[in-house]
């Protein structure tokens, strides 16, 4: 950020005049408003509003997000993410019922993976074949992850 910049600052001239520092962190938002009577003028409040904007970035750190969902959405029915129990049709197009595994391929591709069942006792192992290969794809993406941070850093 240049030293000039204005990110994260506004004017605000409703009951009375003053610069507004917004900064937004981790489904917070941090705000301080920067009067011009309290600082005896415009350009004293924005250098000041500037310094709050640089030490509150410093005190309140962007979190890095994970590649991927810790938990699943509201609307999962199979209780884990990236995990759906869904079909496919045969070319007589007869249904054969399967666990979907889904995730993403730098960059951006989906990709899935289908493990199919019978009865209850193939559906319970297709479940835990799924899950495994689930897992391999997110450590093979946390991995991807850290390597190119590592090149970033």
């Amino acid at each position: 950020m240049k030293k000039g910049s204005l990110r994260g600052i506004s004017r605000i001239h409703s009951k009375g005049a003053g610069w507004l520092v917004r900064l937004y962190r981790n489904t917070k938002v941090i705000t301080k408003l920067f009067s011009d009577g309290v600082y005896g003028g415009s350009d004293q409040a924005l250098r000041a509003a500037q310094a709050y904007y640089r030490q509150a970035q410093i005190d309140f750190p962007v979190q890095e997000k994970p590649p991927f969902r810790e938990k699943p959405l509201r609307n999962n029915t199979s209780g884990y993410n990236g995990i759906c129990e869904t079909f496919s049709r045969t070319r007589k197009g007869e249904k054969l019922p399967c666990w979907n595994v889904s995730w993403y391929n730098p960059p951006n591709q989906l990709r899935s993976k289908k493990f199919h069942f019978h009865d209850a006792q193939e559906r319970k192992q297709a479940l835990k074949e799924a899950l495994q290969f689930r897992k391999e794809r997110e450590a093979e993406i946390l991995k991807r992850v850290r390597q190119k941070r590592r090149i970033t850093a």
